[in-house]
């Protein structure tokens, strides 16, 4: 008898945690956390027999509890080769930044990564007991993926983050060739039709260009794994003639990036831009570098700490200037304040920002015609159960494909188990 249980990631977004178990085997996909207003707090997971992991990317809503496994028990782990770097380096800034509020230490990290198995795309792995885990480029960040497992009974599709759009970075997700019996749908967006992506890129090439010839500085807050890197090949790809700054750790994950051309659709245009970009490497350069027209490229996207809330305090009193959001901000972040509010709450209090602020949403995610388009496409699958979106996203995103596309949609319940 074959059964999914919903153990996170059911209308939220965070702690995204599906484990499939039949009477042989049992294959958990993404393990996360979600970042709560006191602590973080992770799905639970009663160890089930003959566990492996499926880890669909490397962002910590997806990733961050995988220690957590490794607290008493041990399981292998498969992501691909890059995923398995990034993890690393976003789990050890998660250990270092959240202290005592974690379950979990550098020891269980390193139990973690012992454990960890490297698959490439399209090519399926044997877990034995007649179960198969195949990972297929889901478009999301370097190295992400869909997942298809296939057991003696069904064959499961798991979209992971999803974006079948192309980027200048990313080619767009590959879908499956066999069609899926029971699809778990990513919901983010699919309340969002995003614009084209080549308008989003003119718009926010042509902002830039205005800010630069009046003689401001122009500050790019960034998410350091793939966004930050994206805008640099933008700005690369459109030749646009100032000095680019990159700082943070967006410069690690660059590195980490460099290591693995396999994963970029147009690596060379990357290597180009990075190696073009002028990577912040003291102290002095960033208390100066904002005195000239420039652009600085620095997390944290939604300025919630990082080096980009360092250089918005520097810059926010001139209206030459501009900061140039480049991704959704969360109600509630320090970016969605900025972006309502026109103010900066650096630590010590309010502060008004004169700069001008603008929102370029290059999402990482599907929108709503992409979404529809993709779960439509599974016209054959006995089941599609949305996950990873609010409680809206995966209720619209449900109900449409069930009244519009004749497919057997509904919404997951965290906590819920289904039998099929």
């Amino acid at each position: 008898m074959t059964h999914i249980h919903f153990l996170g990631g059911c209308k939220t977004i965070g702690s995204s945690a599906y484990l499939i178990e039949d009477d042989e085997a049992s294959v958990l996909l993404d393990f996360g956390v979600s970042f709560g207003a006191s602590a973080p707090s992770f799905p639970k997971l009663t160890r089930p027999r003959n566990l492996a992991v499926a880890l669909s990317h490397a962002h910590l809503d997806h990733s961050g509890g995988l220690p957590l496994l490794f607290a008493s028990g041990a399981a292998p782990v498969y992501m691909t080769a890059i995923t398995r770097e990034l993890v690393r380096m976003l789990l050890k800034d998660f250990i270092r930044i959240s202290e005592y509020y974690l379950p979990f230490e550098e020891y269980e990290m390193q139990r973690l990564f012992r454990r960890v198995k490297v698959v490439r795309y399209d090519e399926p792995v044997e877990l034995g007991n007649g179960t198969t885990i195949t990972f297929v480029d889901a478009g999301h960040i370097p190295g992400s993926a869909a997942i298809q497992v296939e057991t003696d009974t069904h064959r499961f599709y798991y979209t992971g983050d999803i974006n079948t759009v192309q980027t200048q970075m990313l080619n767009g997700a590959q879908l499956p060739e066999k069609s899926p019996d029971v699809v778990l749908l990513e919901s983010t967006y699919a309340l969002t039709r995003h614009d084209p992506r080549t308008q989003i890129e003119k718009n926010f090439v042509e902002a830039v260009s205005e800010t630069i010839e009046s003689g401001g500085s122009v500050l790019v807050p960034a998410f350091a794994v793939a966004r930050s890197q994206e805008i640099l090949c933008i700005l690369a790809k459109h030749k646009v003639e100032c000095p680019v700054y990159l700082d943070g750790m967006a410069r690690e994950a660059a590195r980490i990036f460099l290591r693995h051309p396999a994963f970029f659709r147009d690596y060379p245009l990357l290597r180009g831009a990075l190696k073009k970009a002028n990577w912040i490497r003291s102290k002095r350069q960033r208390a100066n570098v904002m005195n000239e027209a420039c652009v600085m490229v620095a997390p944290a996207g939604m300025l919630r700490g990082g080096t980009a809330a360092m250089y918005l305090r520097q810059i926010l009193d001139d209206t030459k200037n501009a900061v140039m959001l480049v991704g959704f901000q969360i109600p509630g972040t320090p970016g969605r304040n900025l972006l309502e509010n026109h103010v900066f709450d650096d630590g010590s209090g309010l502060h008004k920002v004169k700069a001008r602020v603008h929102l370029f949403d290059f999402s990482s995610h599907a929108g709503q015609e992409e979404l529809l388009a993709l779960g439509s496409s599974f016209s054959n699958a006995q089941n599609i159960f949305t996950v990873h979106g609010e409680t809206e996203s995966c209720e619209f995103l449900a109900t449409t494909l069930r009244e519009e596309h004749g497919v057997n949609a509904s919404v997951a319940e965290t906590g819920q188990r289904i039998e099929l």
